[in-house]
């Protein structure tokens, strides 16, 4: 087996942006997400939380959740991102005899000890080396710095409290927002109705939701719907249209295509693909 082809059970990238950017693409991902900081700052919406991060901060977002990452200031950005499959870390907690990953892939923001960044930002440039030149035995010497990476990430998360962003009254009422938005998903929803609910003009809403998330109040409230239709594809055996009632989608043509726009493929092809 080519060393190319032992490597699609993993990745790791290294992006560098300019200036204020916000970042495009698929919201979902069927693998893991890390991500750790080395220069500059962003916001990371996961899910319904919003982080703040800079550099030596860590962001982890499990498979199939959704996402969105805002570059906030001018100048330069760099991360590395890591990208497993399920597979991989169930593949890493055989080989460290613990289940460990569930743990270190919880989503959230983990911050590298100051003492410790330097190492860290070793290892992942050993990674990033080893994943780009393939030099003989890469693929065992990348795995092993991931090995050591997740350790690390469950070594400062039992060293903190859980960091769970920015608390500042406007991000803190969107989270109450979001919030709302997770429990009522499969209700209809519309902004005038959301905006009386939080006793706040409609463009208000619109208008602050946007800033904080980089999601339109409606694009979020689909794609979350979008989520929750991929838990139940793969966890029930109910149909494609008693699932699209269940996210509030009424029309299951209009589900079927909102879903494969944000997927790539349709909801009954995902199911098949496990």
């Amino acid at each position: 087996m080519e060393q190319s082809e032992r490597f699609l059970d993993f990745r790791i990238l290294k992006r560098t942006k300019i200036g204020v950017w916000e970042e495009d693409g698929k919201r979902f991902h069927r693998f893991h997400e890390i991500f750790i900081i080395t220069e500059g700052r962003c916001s990371v919406l996961i899910g319904r939380r919003i982080y703040r991060l800079q550099a030596g901060d860590i962001a982890i977002i499990p498979a199939r959740t959704l996402h969105k990452t805002d570059y906030l200031n001018d100048g330069l950005h760099t991360k590395y991102v890591i990208s497993l499959t399920k597979e991989t870390a169930a593949e890493i907690d055989g080989f460290l005899g613990e289940k460990l990953t569930p743990l270190c892939l919880r989503a959230g923001q983990v911050t590298i000890p100051s003492q410790r960044r330097d190492a860290i930002f070793l290892l992942l440039g050993r990674m990033f080396y080893e994943y780009e030149n393939q030099p003989p035995h890469a693929h065992s010497v990348a795995k092993a710095c991931l090995c050591e990476l997740l350790i690390s990430i469950l070594r400062y998360r039992a060293q903190e409290a859980e960091n769970d962003g920015s608390e500042d009254e406007t991000t803190r009422r969107v989270h109450q927002v979001t919030a709302y938005l997770y429990d009522h998903l499969a209700e209809e929803i519309s902004l005038p109705g959301l905006a009386a609910h939080f006793a706040v003009s409609p463009s208000h809403l619109s208008r602050t939701f946007k800033r904080v998330t980089g999601f339109g109040l409606r694009e979020y409230l689909v794609n979350l719907r979008i989520q929750r239709a991929c838990e139940l594809l793969l966890s029930t055996s109910l149909s494609i249209t008693e699932i699209a009632d269940r996210c509030g989608f009424n029309d299951s043509n209009y589900f079927g295509d909102a879903f494969h726009k944000a997927i790539g493929v349709s909801p009954r092809d995902y199911r098949k693909l496990g």
